[in-house]
């Protein structure tokens, strides 16, 4: 998970959508204007030059403009400042269209053809900048007054007429923008609540219920990936396992509410030893306890181990059922990794140190 909050997620994929429009309209562009600049040639416009010169220089530039976003918005990665780039773009897209669409109603005659090209780059401006509305409103607006503009200069349409045209288009495109964004933002916020719910489930997965520190399952993959790590970078690994001293005659004397209490304690004075976010500690099984330390090695583990017996001797939880004294002790096998060892091999050398420091008398630490 992310951790994105839903208006963060929100930029970020309005940004991955309009990456994705503005590339589209480019193309698109590119295509319409591949055809009309054929078109024209091969018409040249009724044999009208100066027309074929002036719209051949306008889809130039146009070609040049739809090339240029191609290649800013072919980067994958998001750009501090891409919504004034989108702004300006999109704004320079609307002008050039409209240009286009002038040049056509009025200098060669073709209304017709104007209205065409003004209403199909509407829609694709709709289409590829719907997630931000300035753009596309920058975008469409030159567009739409332009095309308005050729047909107040025709006399075969009345003024009401052109007003009409504007007003109808403006209301579609608006409408289509809300319905289209409305989509979207659904869309984005069930994804981020799939991922929040993903992020929980995964939360609960890796939690021991009774401590609240992470379980075996989380160990056993982070143990992995640390080693993995460790080799990758060529740093040191270390691990503590912890077993409280004469636990089960905690349960007899004090009862099994009493021992969860007692684990609970002990696992929250263990996370709290550990000074790391990178560092971590699960509830192996029963009364054991195991301390990962990336990037350690066996004399900063043994000071994270003393930490660890000073912090629960300091809180003193009360112990009539051991043998060694009358407060909760734990003892700690201390090992670090070697790179030609296995994971199971790694284990086994940290529990085989604490099986010899039960031997050596409880309360305290073997490392090797």
């Amino acid at each position: 998970m992310d951790g994105l909050t839903l208006t963060q997620r929100i930029n970020r994929v309005t940004y991955k959508n309009l990456r994705i429009g503005f590339l589209w309209a480019s193309k698109i562009s590119l295509m319409i204007l591949t055809v009309m600049l054929t078109t024209l040639w091969i018409n040249h416009i009724d044999n009208n030059h100066n027309a074929t010169y002036v719209l051949t220089a306008q889809f130039c530039w146009q070609i040049v403009l739809s090339l240029f976003g191609l290649a800013y918005f072919n980067r994958t990665s998001e750009p501090s400042n891409y919504r004034y780039v989108a702004a300006f773009y999109t704004f320079v897209y609307g002008l050039s269209w409209g240009a286009t669409v002038l040049i056509l109603g009025n200098f060669s005659g073709s209304t017709l053809t104007a209205e065409v090209i003004a209403n199909l780059t509407i829609m694709v401006a709709l289409l590829g900048f719907y997630t931000y509305r300035d753009a596309l409103y920058l975008a469409a607006l030159p567009i739409l007054l332009f095309s308005t503009w050729v047909t107040l200069q025709d006399e075969r349409f009345t003024y009401l007429f052109s007003f009409e045209k504007l007003a109808i288009t403006a209301i579609i495109v608006e409408s289509g923008r809300r319905v289209l964004y409305r989509w979207f933002s659904n869309r984005v916020q069930q994804e981020h609540e799939n991922k929040k719910l993903l992020k929980e489930l995964n939360h609960l997965a890796s939690r021991d219920q009774l401590t609240q520190i992470k379980n075996r399952r989380f160990f056993q993959s982070e143990l992995d990936r640390q080693i993995n790590t460790a080799k990758r970078l060529n740093i040191p690994l270390s691990m503590i396992l912890i077993d409280i001293d004469y636990f089960k005659n905690f349960n007899d004397t004090q009862g099994h509410i009493a021992g969860d209490e007692c684990l609970k304690l002990v696992a929250k004075i263990i996370d709290a030893s550990l000074l790391r976010g990178i560092d971590s500690v699960s509830r192996y099984g029963g009364e054991e306890f195991v301390v990962l330390l990336p990037n350690t090695d066996l004399d900063g583990a043994i000071l994270v181990s003393q930490r660890i017996q000073e912090n629960l001797s300091k809180v003193a939880i009360i112990h009539p059922g051991s043998n060694i004294s009358n407060i909760v002790t734990i003892s700690q096998g201390i090992t670090t990794y070697h790179p030609d060892q296995r994971p199971t091999q790694f284990i086994e050398t940290a529990d085989n140190n604490l099986y010899s420091a039960k031997e050596a008398g409880r309360n305290c630490y073997i490392a090797a």
